[in-house]
């Protein structure tokens, strides 16, 4: 199942929950995203940010999930001493997997399963055999089929 978190308001007990839940966690992300805001995107499974959206890395729960996500590049980061990173920054460092103008929008017609999947890839860490293994069992479940006949039928895919 996944959990859809708009995270703009998280409180520290919030991101205590988003930490404890084993359901794929899409973060969505807007405004201003500090604290345990940033945190809660930084954790999330998937996270996608608007388009102005800013994330500010000002607090030890933020740079935990900054060291979550893009690993040993936080300590770069925290070196550098920058801390407010536009979306489309945010993006190219890592620190989102999306930039939408309209980010609730953005799961639309996208498969639970294969978010699913790209989230539990990324939580476990996995090397390429992991990554083989769970594009197989896609490919058996026929995922990528129907985004396929979706294409050749010039269609929106029935996920």
């Amino acid at each position: 199942m996944t959990v859809i978190v708009p995270v703009a308001q998280c409180t520290p007990r919030e991101l205590d929950e988003l930490l404890a839940t084993r359901e794929l966690v899409v973060a969505i992300g807007e405004g201003v995203l500090r604290g345990p805001a940033a945190a809660a995107l930084l954790f999330a499974g998937w996270s996608i940010i608007g388009n102005d959206a800013t994330i500010v890395l000002d607090s030890p729960a933020a740079w935990a999930g900054a060291a979550w996500r893009i690993g040993d590049r936080a300590y770069t980061l925290w070196l550098s001493g920058e801390t407010e990173f536009g979306a489309e920054r945010a993006l190219a460092e890592g620190l989102c997997d999306a930039v939408d103008s309209d980010p609730a929008q953005w799961i639309g017609a996208r498969s639970e399963l294969a978010l699913d999947s790209a989230a539990a890839l990324m939580q476990r860490r996995g090397g390429d055999p992991l990554e083989r293994a769970e594009f197989a069992r896609l490919f058996a479940a026929g995922e990528p089929q129907e985004g396929l006949r979706a294409f050749l039928d010039k269609r929106p895919a029935r996920f």
